[in-house]
């Protein structure tokens, strides 16, 4: 499940709490101003942030653009329509989407399922490149250890490599761990 935060200065965290529950949103907080919503952006994840403009110590579009720039949050900014294609186009390159009010129960729903199927892509996203990262990480490491028993050992890269896999089998270790017993080996010496 995930977690809305609504940003009004009115309450109107009741008034959607059905339609954000259909979608899959199964936690709702609201701010009443901009400052207080970057606040709680800071302490909570949020997959979305619903601004309904304007708000008391800022339009709102400015915080739908740091949401989606600082989190994984997406933005909802409900805007007149009257303003609302001048909005769509201070926001429309940082993936915040625009609705005009009153806001349909059925368009408000649809909308909030594809931000939400977003902000899953998105966190699948950044998943798979903290394992990239972790690899890379792992790869260096072992390159490492791996120069440093050619050096000291005097061993083959083949053979230095082969070592550091039997040993994280044999010791039931990962290879990242045993890379660095042998930097921290070489460290002390």
């Amino acid at each position: 499940m995930a977690s809305a935060l609504i940003v009004s200065t009115t309450e109107y965290a009741a008034k959607f709490s059905d339609v954000l529950a259909r979608a899959g949103y199964d936690s709702v907080r609201q701010a009443y101003s901009g400052i207080e919503a970057r606040r709680m952006l800071g302490e909570y994840d949020f997959a979305l942030v619903i601004v309904n403009a304007p708000l008391a110590d800022e339009f709102g579009y400015e915080l739908a653009i740091y949401a989606v720039e600082n989190t994984t949050s997406g933005a909802l900014i409900l805007v007149r329509s009257d303003i609302c294609e001048a909005i769509e186009n201070k926001v429309e390159d940082y993936g915040a989407v625009v609705m005009t009010k009153p806001v349909s129960q059925e368009g408000l729903f649809k909308t909030l399922k594809a931000l939400r199927a977003n902000h899953n892509r998105l966190n699948n996203i950044i998943l798979s490149n903290r394992k990239l990262q972790d690899k890379i990480e792992e790869l260096k490491l072992v390159d490492r250890a791996k120069c440093i028993l050619i050096e000291l050992e005097g061993l083959s890269e083949e053979d230095a490599h082969k070592y550091i896999e039997r040993t994280a089998m044999d010791m039931r270790l990962s290879k990242k761990q045993v890379a660095l017993k042998i930097i921290s080996l070489k460290q002390h010496d």
